[in-house]
Order: C-alpha cells, then sequence, then structure tokens
C-alpha cells in the first residue's frame, strides 16, 4: 500500500474511533444524575465549580385556614425526613408562608410552603432547594432522590431545576464567553434556541435530549440555558449552567 494508500486507511480509522468516541461519551453522560451532568460538563471548560443548587415547587392542595397550612407544613417536613421547627408563620403581602433554613449533612436547605388566596381558601404550594459545594454533590443528589421518592409516596410529582455556578480567573470578552458556552452545548449536544448578550453579559438557551423535563420558549421545547458575566471589579467571569432554566442570579 502507498503512502496516499496508508493516509486514507489512517483517516478513515480516526473517524471510526471519533464516531464510537461520541456516543460513548454521551452514554457516561446520560448514565449520571443531572448536577453531575452539568458539573463535569462545567469542568471541562476549564471553570471552577463554586455551588451546586437543586431547587423544586410543588402543590400541596388547599387549606381553609392558616393554622391548618402551620400543621401541612410540618407533615411535610416529617414526610421529608426533616426534624426541624418551623418558624412562625408570616404575611408577604397576601401570601401566607411558612419557612426554615437549616443544615442537612453540612448541606443548606430552604423549606417554605406558600398560601395563596383562592376563593376563600389557600392553595399550597411547597418550594424548597438544597446548597452546597462540589464536594458535597453525592450527598445533595442521595438528599434530592430521597425527597423525590417522599413526594411520589404522597402523590406528588416533582420536576426539579439545577443550577451549577463557577468561574474563570480571567476577564473574558463577549466572544469569549460566547465560545465557553457553545462548548457546553456541544458537549450536552444541545441544540441552540435564543441568545442574549450586552458588553459583559451573554446567556444562551437552548434543548439537549438528554432530560425530558422542559418548558417552552416560542413553541419550543428547552431544557438547558447557560450564562456568563464579566465581574469588571474583580477581573474574573462567572459562569452558571442550569436545567430547565437558570433560577439563581447571575
Amino acid at each position: 500500500m502507498g503512502k496516499k494508500g496508508r493516509s486514507l486507511l489512517f483517516l478513515v480509522l480516526l473517524a471510526g474511533v471519533i464516531l464510537m468516541y461520541v456516543p460513548v461519551v454521551l452514554a457516561r453522560l446520560e448514565d449520571q444524575g443531572t448536577a453531575s451532568q452539568l458539573l463535569q460538563v462545567m469542568v471541562s471548560t476549564g471553570a471552577k465549580v463554586t455551588e451546586v443548587e437543586v431547587r423544586t415547587s410543588v402543590e400541596t392542595g388547599s387549606v381553609t385556614r392558616t393554622e391548618e397550612m402551620d400543621q401541612a407544613a410540618a407533615a411535610w417536613l416529617q414526610k421529608l425526613g426533616v426534624d426541624a421547627r418551623l418558624n412562625p408563620g408570616t404575611r408577604e403581602h397576601d401570601l401566607y408562608v411558612q419557612q426554615i433554613v437549616t443544615e442537612l449533612k453540612g448541606i443548606r436547605l430552604s423549606f417554605r410552603m406558600i398560601g395563596v388566596p383562592d376563593h376563600g381558601r389557600y392553595a399550597t404550594h411547597v418550594v424548597f432547594s438544597l446548597k452546597g459545594k462540589p464536594a458535597q454533590l453525592r450527598e445533595i443528589e442521595a438528599l434530592q432522590n430521597g425527597f423525590v421518592t417522599a413526594f411520589r409516596e404522597a402523590g406528588r410529582v416533582p420536576q426539579f431545576s439545577t443550577c451549577i455556578r463557577g468561574l474563570y480567573s480571567d476577564k473574558m470578552s463577549v466572544d469569549q464567553q460566547e465560545s465557553k458556552i457553545l462548548s457546553i452545548f456541544d458537549a450536552l449536544h444541545a441544540q441552540e434556541l435564543e441568545r442574549l448578550a450586552d458588553d459583559t453579559v451573554v446567556s444562551i438557551s437552548g434543548y439537549t435530549r438528554l432530560w425530558e423535563p422542559h418548558l417552552k420558549l416560542n413553541g419550543q421545547k428547552m431544557n438547558l440555558q447557560v450564562a456568563t458575566h464579566q465581574a469588571t471589579a474583580t477581573g474574573e467571569t462567572w459562569i452558571t449552567v442550569g436545567t430547565p432554566i437558570i433560577t439563581a442570579e447571575y
């Protein structure tokens, strides 16, 4: 075989390796939890991950009096396995709110039961989040799975949003920020749907088949948002990745 033939054979074999490698990488991502997937792809861009947060809001029925809501909030904490005492309920405009902030295994848990006036009753919603460091990711996902089980046993199906926050040590231009974001879209095999940018902030939203939960954006499925912003005071660039949407400040 001549030199040209050997070169062609090498290119064919290389292409085959790449085609096999991409599904393997995607399969490995699919085997992981959502937070683990997002953390992995963020680290691959050179970012230092600083924070992991999962959050959900679940409709939990209705009550007629605030006293019933106090009892319902305490019952939900028990179902979720959270051993903490509720603070007295407060009024936030027309809403009645029961809330606590506590720690589970060193992870910050925020629990809120919100009562929304509805024709003489209160429609109730449980809103809670788990927030911790990257090293606590396994514990966060374990707690999340436990909460999912508790909600399902009570006849509720929670939909979680997940946010991962990190930073780059240098000040990046808008073009550089876009390049980092698009590398995450490539890693997650995501399709871009919308892009917003100004002098220091870039946000790109899209859809990946890795996760089923989604929102609708202009009639299209959306379950991924990646945003960056340049911190001019410190000379760093922050990045936040969220699914189905970023629910924290970026």
